[in-house]
C-alpha cells in the first residue's frame, strides 16, 4: 500500500509539477507570440522610426525569430528565461554558442528588454545610454 501511495504521488507531482515550473511555463505563455518593435536605442543611438517599424520577433517554445521587412534575421534562436531573478533574465545562445545576456519585463501586451553586446555582461538596469553599449528596446505585442 505505501509503495502504491508513492507511487501515485510522484505522477501525480509530475503531472502538476513544482511552483517554479508552473510559473516558468506562465512566464513562456506571456512571451510566445508575435512582437512588433515599438522603439530602440543602442548606446545612447535611437533606431529610425521608419527600421523599427520594419522589426517583428517571434517568440515560439523557447526560441526567437527575428523578422526586418520580408526577410528573417535571426532564425530559431533559442534562449533560456528566469522570471525568478529582479529584474527577470533571459540569455540567447547563437549558432556558434556565445551568449548575450539581458534583463526583460512585460507588462500587458508591452515587452521591454535590454539587451547587452555578446560576450558582456547583464545589463543592471533599463538603459540604452551612451557608454552602455546596451540596447534597449521596446514592443507592443501583435494581437493574433
Amino acid at each position: 500500500m505505501k509503495t502504491m501511495i508513492a507511487i501515485l504521488t510522484a505522477g501525480l507531482s509530475l503531472c502538476v509539477g513544482t511552483p517554479k515550473d508552473n510559473a516558468l511555463k506562465a512566464e513562456w505563455a506571456k512571451l510566445n507570440g508575435t512582437w512588433q518593435l515599438m522603439s530602440a536605442e543602442n548606446d545612447g543611438k535611437k533606431a529610425p522610426e521608419d527600421f523599427v517599424k520594419t522589426v517583428r520577433v517571434v517568440i515560439r517554445d523557447g526560441k526567437h525569430t527575428v523578422h526586418v521587412g520580408d526577410q528573417v534575421a535571426a532564425k530559431e534562436i533559442p534562449f533560456t528565461i528566469d522570471p525568478t531573478k529582479k529584474p527577470k533574465q533571459a540569455i540567447d545562445t547563437l549558432p556558434d554558442g556565445k551568449q548575450i545576456h539581458s534583463i526583460y519585463e512585460i507588462d500587458g501586451d508591452t515587452l521591454r528588454s535590454c539587451v547587452a553586446p555578446v560576450g558582456k555582461d547583464r545589463p543592471k538596469e533599463f538603459s540604452g545610454a551612451a557608454g552602455t553599449g546596451n540596447t534597449l528596446r521596446v514592443f507592443k505585442r501583435v494581437k493574433e
